[in-house]
């Protein structure tokens, strides 16, 4: 008996004694490992259909303006010069912005500014084309959802590539998805994408009737870009807090 708790006493001191190596990374400091292939895996399939999901929409709006607004087709062009125009004003406004604030009001300043000048460039196209109300508004959102989900797609699928990348690009975007936990979600991102394009469409409608109305467009698109971003970041902060 006594050799026994000679022996488990021994073999207790040799264990506090031997440090911590993790066998995944080789840290000495105790931790636990997140198996990242499934979040990941996971991820990438909500990438994929997302894209898809718009790319359906995109079909639905094409065909919903092919009966409505045949005559209209000058206003898709127009729909989606806007989209890269209020786009251009963002980044622009975005990257003056980030020399003297920090990168989130950098981003929040792009978000504002391009939800501001969409009115204006809504009643651009209002001004421009011809034909019923109805169809300039279902036309112009087909040009703006057009020209958003091209680019959203490219992006989205040189993302996914990049995910299964073995480089150190691909690392850290591996890490982002774990950290973040996939939040927020690419379908709550490709709604946002849809409900822009809608938003767009309405204010053609409504500066195509009432070209004055843009005075409250501006303000009001402006303050719900704001409360859109900081609920986003309130959200991602959220899950990286809970992940």
């Amino acid at each position: 008996m006594a050799e026994a708790k000679k022996s488990t006493a021994t073999a207790a001191g040799t264990a506090a004694e031997t440090p911590y190596v993790c066998e995944h990374c080789d840290d000495s400091v105790p931790h636990s490992h997140v198996d990242e292939k499934p979040l990941v895996d996971a991820y990438r399939r909500e990438l994929l259909g997302a894209l898809v999901a718009v790319a359906a929409l995109a079909v639905l709006w094409l065909a919903a303006t092919l009966l409505l607004a045949r005559e209209a087709a000058f206003a898709t062009v127009l729909g989606a010069a806007s989209w890269v125009l209020a786009t251009a004003f963002g980044l622009v406004a975005f990257a003056l912005t980030r020399r003297s604030r920090p990168g989130a009001a950098a981003v929040i300043v792009g978000a504002v500014t391009t939800a501001a000048v969409t009115p204006l460039l809504a009643l651009l196209v209002a001004l421009l084309t011809p034909g019923g109300v109805a169809a300039r508004a279902v036309a112009a959102g087909l040009g703006w959802l057009v020209a958003s989900a091209v680019v959203t797609g490219v992006r989205t699928v040189r993302l996914r590539e990049v995910l299964v990348a073995d480089t150190r690009e691909g690392e850290a975007a591996r890490s982002g998805v774990v950290r973040t936990a996939g939040r927020p979600s690419p379908y709550v991102e490709a709604g946002w994408l849809v409900l822009t394009a809608v938003v767009t469409a309405l204010c053609v409608a409504a500066t195509a009737l009432m070209p004055v109305v843009v005075v409250v467009l501006v303000p009001l698109n402006a303050a719900l870009a704001v409360l859109t971003r900081r609920q986003q970041a309130r959200a991602a902060a959220r899950a990286q807090r809970d992940s």
